[in-house]
């Protein structure tokens, strides 16, 4: 199985006007030189999720807890959505893949509307929101998208806030994130669209939902975005050890205008080729690609401390195996990492030791096992 880093769009190369908005005066800054990694730094928990013939997960995508007694799983491989619950046991595949009433053909994401009483997904195979009960998870309702998107979060107030992925011209196809009623009748629009071209990359799910607000990241601006009914404002800047996005001028050289590819230019480059942040009650958690090198970072709210590992030095603090995945979702309080029986196994043959949690799950565990989570967060 293989993290999908990218999403691409085809699209065209066109003229925006910009919009001006004020700095973030929160800066939240990461260095690698940082002397305060001690012992007791986090509180970590493996949930080993169970293997059956009817979940054999393939490439995992977002996974979430909806509800203090259920996981979800979104398996881009498959292109299916599981359910397990809180201790790993596996309880059911939500929907069917197909092209009839409750069914999907490419999944991208999926949210918790409160509202409705249910969770969303986003299936960009039949352009649709496909809606199932959260007490049952059985199929409650359809609708079409209201434009081009892969991901949405819902306020407190029942606003959802999505990405745009278009680039049609016009207020939606010119920014990258839209807020809409539950209805999908649009109130606003936000964060200009600087750079447009066939290729774009980035995080498929950079709006999220915190404390009742919906926020948003752009992949080529290191700030954090609340968007709301009645204002748009950047929040919190991110310093990653003094790497910056890349410019809009060097991805416009790179790209030839926008109409070829520049991943490769830009992720052997100094620049961050790849970001994507998650908000908790406590901490920020930031993962980032500079030069083809992964990075996490950990922000604690109460002490206003920062950590910053590569992902090799993480793995060696934890004791923990191959970080296959980048971080792929959350688990209450905690940033959650998929960690590959088969990659661990195979270090366990040639002599790596692991924490002794991670140790005992690995008893009887077959290569061909669905992953084990490391669940992390700062104490």
């Amino acid at each position: 199985m293989r993290n999908a880093f990218f999403i691409f769009c085809i699209c065209m190369v066109a003229c925006t006007s910009v919009h001006q908005y004020d700095e973030a005066n929160t800066i939240i800054s990461f260095s690698s030189d940082n002397p305060d990694r001690q012992d007791s730094l986090f509180d970590v928990r493996y949930i080993k999720l169970e293997t059956n013939d009817n979940c054999l997960l393939k490439t995992m995508g977002q996974m979430g807890m909806v509800s203090d007694s259920l996981l979800l799983v979104l398996d881009i491989g498959n292109k299916l959505l599981y359910a397990f619950n809180q201790d790993g046991k596996y309880l059911c595949c939500i929907g069917a893949k197909g092209g009839g009433p409750g069914e999907y053909l490419i999944p991208t994401s999926f949210f918790i509307d409160k509202s409705r009483k249910s969770v969303g997904i986003i299936d960009i195979g039949r352009q649709k929101v496909i809606y199932y009960r959260m007490n049952n998870l059985l199929y409650q309702s359809e609708t079409d998208l209201p434009f081009e998107t892969t991901c949405c979060a819902v306020a407190e107030n029942g606003n959802m806030l999505w990405n745009s992925t278009g680039y049609a011209s016009g207020s939606i196809g010119d920014n990258y994130f839209v807020l809409t009623d539950k209805d999908f009748k649009v109130v606003q629009t936000a964060a200009d669209k600087l750079f447009k071209s066939g290729y774009q990359m980035g995080d498929s799910r950079n709006v999220y939902a915190f404390g009742g607000k919906t926020y948003a990241y752009s992949p080529f601006d290191l700030s954090l975005w609340e968007i709301g009914a009645d204002s748009i404002k950047k929040v919190v800047r991110f310093d990653l050890d003094n790497h910056s996005a890349p410019p809009v001028s060097f991805l416009m050289e790179k790209s030839e205008g926008g109409s070829k590819p520049y991943f490769s230019e830009l992720e052997n480059s100094d620049y961050v080729s790849y970001y994507t942040i998650r908000e908790f009650a406590d901490y920020y958690c930031v993962l980032y690609i500079v030069n083809n090198e992964r990075f996490i970072g950990f922000f604690d709210k109460m002490t206003g401390r920062s950590y910053l590992f590569t992902i090799k030095e993480l793995q060696k603090y934890l004791d923990t195996g191959k970080m296959t995945y980048l971080l792929s979702g959350f688990l209450n309080e905690y940033s959650v990492f998929p960690l590959m029986v088969s990659d661990l196994l195979e270090e366990k043959s040639q002599g790596v030791f692991f924490h002794k949690k991670l140790e005992s799950l690995l008893q009887n565990a077959s290569p061909d096992d669905n992953p084990i989570l490391m669940c992390v967060r700062l104490k």
